[in-house]
């Protein structure tokens, strides 16, 4: 989603009409080819469906999606948990102490500014809405900085793995269930290719990178901040940046002459003795 279908902080409303022109013929070559196209992001699943609906992609829970950092799964029109957070009201309860210490007044829980959340103000905070195996907290930088900081030190003394997405300067906090952050998507992907599906994988960082040999083909947009070895390794970068490059993508995976071959299906465990 941000800095590959919308550039970061764009509303997503704003951008949708033309994101959805953009796609909609790359999206009936994908269909003709027989391929799936979803939404993959840190985003919540029910925003990410609402954002598919509106550029194209079907009416929510018909296209699979990924959110919460890989930690959620919607496909065929079932949601799989992929990465428990037992830690979450714990988490929560802290980021709320600290707040509270810093004398900011908690609003209702909200989306972010591209989902048309209400941006808090110097004085007020928020916790990101509809996470079911994540927490998103929306703040001033100060508080993002402290609950980042105490959250750090309850894990670290309590031997709770938590992986700390942050950034004080747009006043957010992921936090997610392992170390580090940004590998959520990865292990989902690979998860995924293992139980027999073909996936292209199209991003525009670090974070939407699964290594060769996984089953998993990558594509970066040409704005990608990703190093020279990604770069060299991925299976394809176009050279237009936003929803251009992913539009850029789509058309080569479905005029492709080859799809690449499903990985074995994960064996199911031995019966237990």
């Amino acid at each position: 989603m941000n800095g590959t279908l919308l550039p970061s902080g764009t509303s997503s409303s704003h951008a949708s009409r033309r994101v959805r022109r953009l796609l909609r013929e790359a999206l009936a070559l994908s269909y003709a080819r027989g391929y799936a196209v979803g939404l993959c992001s840190d985003s919540p699943l029910e925003q990410l469906g609402e954002f598919g609906e509106r550029v194209g992609l079907g009416a929510a829970s018909t296209f699979p999606v990924v959110a919460e950092n890989g930690n959620i799964v919607s496909f065929d029109g079932a949601v799989r948990l992929m990465t428990p957070f037992p830690a979450s009201g714990a988490v929560r309860g802290i980021v709320g102490d600290v707040a509270a210490a810093h004398g900011a007044e908690r609003l209702k829980d909200t989306s972010s500014p591209e989902f048309g959340g209400t941006p808090v103000s110097h004085r007020t905070w928020a916790f990101g809405a509809n996470r079911r195996a994540s927490v998103s907290v929306f703040a001033p930088p100060p508080l993002i900085t402290e609950a980042a900081r105490t959250l750090a030190g309850w894990a670290r003394d309590h031997g709770v793995e938590l992986g700390l997405d942050r950034s004080a300067r747009h006043g957010f906090l992921g936090v997610h269930p392992y170390t580090p952050w940004h590998s959520g998507k990865r292990r989902t992907l690979e998860v995924l290719a293992r139980e027999g599906h073909r996936l292209l994988m199209v991003g525009d960082s670090l974070a939407d990178w699964v290594p060769a040999g996984r089953g998993v083909r990558c594509a970066f947009v040409a704005n990608a901040a990703i190093p020279e070895p990604v770069r060299a390794s991925a299976w394809f970068v176009s050279s237009r940046p936003g929803p251009d490059g992913v539009v850029d993508v789509l058309r080569r995976a479905a005029t492709a002459p080859h799809r690449p071959p499903r990985l074995p299906k994960a064996a199911p465990p031995a019966p237990k003795e």
